[in-house]
């Protein structure tokens, strides 16, 4: 991680770290039991997670669950099989909105709520899985986003 005065810049080889730790934790929780799950991306910022997670779990099936300039799409939301057990992942959870308003979509399936980081240690029942908490209020860039530092320099 690198970190300017309002920027915590990740790097690929800190998402590599995440993952991994992410998955011990999924695995561990779930008991290596992974045949029966799927994972729902929240786009567009948990679509580059959950395609890594997918690969490093063998999960073969990805739902993208639709939220465009903050707001779900609700006619494109895919249907859920309450059979089923799914891995809703996400880059962030900062404020909590996406996840309160992604919940209410969603408390009839079975799910695990997966972030890659934290910006401060929230309050979170056992079905939430962190990759990382920061403990820091400063913006969070992530490898395929453009820095604002950048933005700046152009």
């Amino acid at each position: 991680m690198e970190f300017t005065d309002k920027e915590i810049l990740l790097s690929w080889s800190d998402i590599i770290g995440l993952i991994e730790n992410i998955c011990l934790k999924i695995k561990a929780k779930v008991e290596n039991v992974l045949e029966n799950h799927e994972i729902i991306a929240i786009t567009n910022g948990g679509i580059i997670p959950a395609t890594m997670i997918s690969y490093n779990l063998g999960i073969k099936n990805i739902n993208l669950f639709p939220i465009i300039d903050k707001k779900i799409i609700h006619s494109r939301i895919p249907k859920f099989d309450v059979d089923k057990r799914y891995l809703l992942v996400d880059e962030i959870y900062d404020t909590g909105k996406t996840f309160r308003k992604t919940s209410v979509c969603l408390e009839h399936i079975n799910h695990l709520n997966v972030f890659l980081v934290e910006r401060y240690n929230m309050t979170r029942t056992a079905n939430h899985i962190i990759g990382k908490t920061l403990e820091d209020s400063r913006w969070v860039v992530f490898p395929w986003e453009k820095s604002k530092q950048t933005d700046n320099i152009s």
